[in-house]
């Protein structure tokens, strides 16, 4: 919002930091104070963390936030994400708290309002949060002391969430496979839930990185430059595939049995070609390969574009009803399943994909068409991201227009070309940046697109 007085909190997932510089207990004190105001001073809230340091401080001051508002808080304790939001949609809660950094490094934390329906609350409605907090000062009531909400712990939530993950797969035909699986939850909170989970269906779990520890024992976003090491032992060691989490377990790259990681664009088409079929809907965000509307075509589905972020992705699903949805960081929502994004969900559905298949990971990824991208980062402090995005606009709009099919705007500047490649220039919501990104068929053409859009940027911003 252009309007407000300062940097927006509420990124594209959420509010980040550095713990305790920008991301303090005093933030999540208030912010939560916010929330119990705007849900009316009633009513459950779910409160969860990660292992990472700080997030009990965290935890323990939104949770007194809330108590304040008049709003009884259910701790879930440490937690995925899927977790909390199966807790809040199976609970009834009226909303939920997510102390999380994700997949940033762990000197950095993340304060998440979930709603209702188990997804991240709304971009507007975000935006109320964040009027109330500016003027915290002026809150229009002090709840008295016998008004004041209650604080429990959770019964057993990973339980609960294990049982759901369950029924998402047909039990007996996973089983009978025999599965072998790596599993690598990057010390974070899915440590608690995959050997248990794994054990109930019958597969037989690879542990890597699974004693859950403050500091992890890898770099914290599960991408391919992070995972050679682990992607190795999954042959290695006779695995069927490999699954590799961040810290909450919302993002998830899976490792065929070659020990190809694979891109989270073709692990989306592998998924879609099981979950879609025709006249099903499928929304992803904008920087997406091709290879999802390929995919798309191929099967008779409607595919529907939304701004980055899962805020966006999951208020697009909400209001299309959306049969499928994914992301290319590693988010894929199962919609009959669940309204959000959960790796353990998707290792699952894996699990039930390639039982029901009877083939292996890498049989299905060889079966799709090969896209490459290239993306490329460009420092730009947060106050001139806007006149950079105009002045990129201006050069844009008489340029790069060879071969042009189509120009998309909802989320910074997207030019699709008849050869099915595209490049994309947006501001990040979540760092101090400006990203470059193209899709085609071959890495050569790429990176042409990357080197074009980056010297627009540079030519925009004097650099």
């Amino acid at each position: 919002m252009s309007d407000f007085p300062r940097p927006r909190l509420f990124g594209t997932a959420g509010i980040r930091g550095r713990t305790n510089i920008e991301v303090t207990p005093l933030l999540a004190l208030r912010m939560s104070q916010c929330l119990g105001d705007h849900l009316g001073n009633e009513g459950t809230v779910a409160l969860g963390r990660d292992t990472r340091p700080g997030s009990d401080m965290l935890a323990r001051a939104a949770a007194a936030g809330l108590q304040s508002a008049g709003i009884a808080v259910q701790d879930c304790g440490i937690i995925p994400t899927g977790g909390l939001a199966t807790w809040i949609r199976d609970r009834k809660c009226d909303a939920g708290v997510l102390i999380t950094g994700s997949h940033t490094p762990p000197d950095r934390n993340g304060f998440i309002v979930i709603m209702e329906h188990g997804g991240y609350i709304a971009d507007d409605e975000a935006v109320l949060l964040e009027r109330m907090y500016d003027a915290a000062g002026q809150r229009a009531e002090t709840i008295a002391a016998d008004r004041i909400g209650s604080c429990t712990l959770a019964r057993n939530p990973l339980g609960v969430y294990r049982e759901a993950l369950i029924h998402a797969c047909n039990m007996r035909t996973v089983a009978a496979r025999k599965f072998k699986v790596l599993f690598d939850p990057c010390n974070g909170a899915a440590s608690y839930v995959f050997a248990p989970l794994f054990e109930q269906l019958g597969v037989s779990g690879v542990p890597s990185n699974a004693e859950p520890k403050a500091i992890p024992d890898r770099a914290t976003e599960p991408r391919a430059h992070n995972l050679a090491a682990i992607a190795a032992r999954v042959p290695a060691e006779k695995c069927d595939f490999g699954v590799a989490t961040d810290i909450d377990a919302d993002r998830v790259l899976f490792i065929d049995d070659r020990g190809r990681v694979l891109s989270e664009d073709l692990a989306g088409a592998i998924f879609a070609r099981d979950v879609l079929k025709k006249g099903s809907l499928c929304v992803t965000p904008i920087n997406s390969s091709n290879l999802i509307e390929e995919t798309c075509e191929e099967l008779g589905a409607r595919l529907e574009f939304c701004r980055a972020g899962q805020p966006a992705t999951v208020q697009r699903i909400l209001e299309l009803k959306a049969d499928y949805a994914y992301e290319e960081s590693g988010k894929y929502y199962f919609v009959r399943d669940a309204a959000w994004c959960d790796g353990l969900l998707a290792t699952v559905r894996m699990l039930d994909l390639l039982a029901r298949a009877g083939k292996k990971l890498s049989e299905l990824a060889d079966a799709i068409p090969s896209y490459r991208q290239v993306k490329e980062m460009i420092t730009c402090p947060e106050h001139a991201k806007a006149t950079a995005m105009d002045r990129i606009r201006e050069i844009w709009e008489k340029e790069g227009l060879e071969g042009r099919r189509s120009d998309l705007t909802i989320d910074g500047l997207k030019r699709s070309y008849g050869d099915r490649s595209w490049i994309l220039i947006r501001k990040s919501g979540t760092e101090p940046v400006i990203r470059v990104y193209a899709d085609a068929r071959t890495e050569e053409r790429a990176k042409e697109l990357v080197a074009w859009g980056k010297a627009v940027v540079a030519r925009a911003t004097g650099g």
